[in-house]
């Protein structure tokens, strides 16, 4: 139930980042400031916290490594699709990846209906294949990078679930994963940026505070209900931020609520009730 409940809120915080994402028209800027709130948290925890074994440090640079390319991608989808639309198809995919390496690598045993629920959620997606979703439509040629997106996401929800299986310390690793993979795009902004990013800091500070707080702790309480859980399940149940975008992109961005949003996210809301029976 602890677990659940930490997934669920994480999944409301991760909505509330990517729907600041995509209000915003400066979206490198975004994530640059977002990165650089994460990097200070780091830099007054690093006194407090473990160094990790010696064995943690490959999944931790793999997981550093996904995430950036996470956000690289992240960012370029953002210019071209609907919160309502991107953000569904990328989250959809992730919980499949995380199944089949759970199945392939992790021996993890699930129950039956914990794996039709974790299925309803990727097809629930599909439905957003129909008419663009209800609005405009996705270009095809950004399909693949959407596809990656949720790819990058499967493997490193994956990755961190078992280091933390071998680790069990939930905010250190918080901690050592975001002290490297935060660093990129503050630095890419200073470089391209440097005037705009300056103006950023000074002009739009509560946006890039309150998008660096979600990130971290949905980050953080997400990494906590792995460890006390099925990392396929927490992966899958995080999907319930799907419904919460698509809702958010209607009501903040006023996209579209065409039917197929509607049957995708009442698949995530089944499929979610299915795991959970």
């Amino acid at each position: 139930m602890l677990a659940t409940a930490l997934v669920l809120v994480a999944a409301l915080l991760h909505a509330a980042w990517n729907t600041l994402i995509k209000f915003s028209g400066e979206r490198l800027l975004v994530v640059a400031y977002m990165d650089s709130v994460a990097l200070l948290f780091v830099a007054l925890a690093l006194g407090f916290v473990a160094l990790p074994p010696l064995e943690i440090w490959p999944w931790i640079l793999a997981s550093a490594a996904f995430e950036l390319l996470y956000r690289y991608l992240l960012i370029q989808a953002y210019r071209v699709g609907d919160l309502g639309l991107v953000y569904p198809l990328m989250r959809g995919l992730s919980p499949l990846v995380v199944l089949a390496l759970t199945f392939m690598f992790a021996g993890e045993t699930l129950a039956t209906q914990q794996v039709i629920g974790i299925l309803l959620i990727p097809f629930g997606m599909l439905c957003l294949l129909w008419q663009g979703g209800g609005g405009e439509r996705l270009p095809w040629s950004m399909l693949p990078v959407v596809a990656l997106i949720g790819l990058c996401i499967g493997c490193y929800t994956f990755i961190d679930g078992h280091a933390l299986r071998r680790w069990s310390h939930p905010l250190d690793y918080l901690v050592w994963v975001t002290l490297f993979s935060a660093w990129p795009f503050p630095l890419l902004a200073l470089v391209s940026k440097r005037p705009a990013f300056m103006r950023f800091w000074r002009e739009q500070w509560r946006l890039g505070l309150a998008v660096g707080f979600c990130v971290l702790f949905s980050y953080a309480l997400v990494l906590w209900a792995m460890q006390l859980g099925s990392i396929a399940e927490a992966a899958a149940l995080r999907e319930i931020s799907v419904i919460l975008v698509v809702l958010f992109g209607m009501r903040y961005l006023k996209e579209p609520f065409g039917l197929p949003r509607l049957l995708a996210c009442g698949l995530v809301l089944v499929g979610m009730l299915v795991m959970k029976s």
